[in-house]
């Protein structure tokens, strides 16, 4: 069933399956032929899923192990290994005694059997005609299912944004924002504004709300105005009737000694008095969430709406349960990795 598939168009066969439940993933390659899935649910459910697409792979225990380590280590719900060759006794023993799910062809053939999933298979083969970009939207359902083996489960548990009692007061309340011109003296870390677009008629700042102990995440970032993105992918977004998207390029770097997940909730856009989340693309790839090991740096974008008339915003790195303090850097020249119109 998946032999007409590419080592590429298998990994983003399964980010698509994911992103038909309702996830929203960031797809990376760690090391030529090893792929890493991430998602994000808005239960707040986290997933990891570690791709060895070759037919031919026979998986050991260590990548299997390597997953266990990390959902243990960031209370990830969902740790999966998935390969279209097959698994040594060693990779299901460790999959058995840490909860990591092993999906190999066999598996994923029940589930698309079972689902009628057949037409997601052929879009992604290299002879299907279609593209991730062409097709509709799957509704969302909760939880992949297969009779036997179990396809991707989930563990039930959740994460919540832990917002600062700065934000909660007013900083970035949907209704209040009269503080924003005071940010220079009360947040570390405030970056000066800049302008971008014709004329710098447009004005974005950037602030970390973060805090926490260890090594902060540095986040090197430049902003455009634009009313629609291409992808590199080509796929082309417009934003919605009345607004405008602010494209936000950042290049993540991790000194911390252990893996951070990057996540778009760990990011915030607060214009005309009202924080908005990023707007995620589906199917575009490059945006979070994103695994970078210690020591790394990922280049990630994302993409804000605003009403059409607001000339100015603040890029705001927000707190959470597992989110590292995180520095901002402005680097004009960082360029832009979607077109815009």
């Amino acid at each position: 069933m998946f032999d007409d598939m590419t080592d590429r168009g298998f990994v983003d066969f399964l980010s698509a399956l994911w992103e038909s439940r309702g996830w929203e993933t960031g797809v990376q390659e760690d090391e030529p032929g090893v792929f890493m899935i991430t998602g994000d649910r808005e239960t707040g459910q986290r997933g990891l899923l570690l791709v060895l697409p070759a037919p031919d792979a026979t998986v050991p225990g260590k990548p299997v192990q390597t997953v266990a380590s990390i959902c243990d280590a960031k209370n990830v719900d969902v740790g999966v290994v998935a390969t279209r060759g097959g698994f040594s006794d060693d990779a299901e023993r460790i999959a058995d005694a840490n909860d990591v799910h092993l999906l190999d062809e066999t598996a994923l053939e029940k589930t698309v059997e079972a689902e009628g999933l057949e037409d997601l298979v052929e879009e992604h083969s290299t002879d299907g005609g279609g593209s991730l970009f062409d097709r509709l939207p799957i509704p969302s359902r909760p939880a992949l299912r297969s009779p036997s083996p179990p396809g991707i489960p989930t563990r039930g548990l959740t994460t919540l944004l832990v917002v600062a009692a700065v934000v909660a007061i007013g900083l970035v309340g949907a209704q209040h924002f009269g503080v924003l011109p005071d940010l220079t003296a009360q947040v570390p870390g405030f970056v000066p504004s800049f302008g971008v677009g014709g004329g710098g008629g447009f004005t974005v700042t950037a602030a970390s709300l973060t805090a926490g102990n260890g090594s902060a995440v540095d986040v090197t970032w430049n902003a455009a105005v634009q009313s629609s993105v291409t992808t590199q992918e080509g796929a082309t977004f417009s934003a919605p009737e009345g607004e405008k998207f602010v494209v936000v390029q950042m290049n993540v770097t991790n000194n911390r000694e252990e893996p951070v997940i990057f996540r778009s909730s760990t990011l915030g856009f607060a214009a005309n008095n009202t924080r908005r989340g990023p707007r995620h693309l589906k199917g575009a790839l490059g945006q979070p969430p994103a695994q970078i090991p210690p020591g790394n740096t990922t280049s990630l974008w994302v993409v804000f709406s605003v009403d059409r008339d607001v000339q100015s915003g603040t890029l705001l790195g927000l707190p959470g349960s597992d989110t590292p303090p995180i520095r901002f850097h402005r680097d004009s020249d960082l360029p832009i990795r979607v077109a815009g119109g």
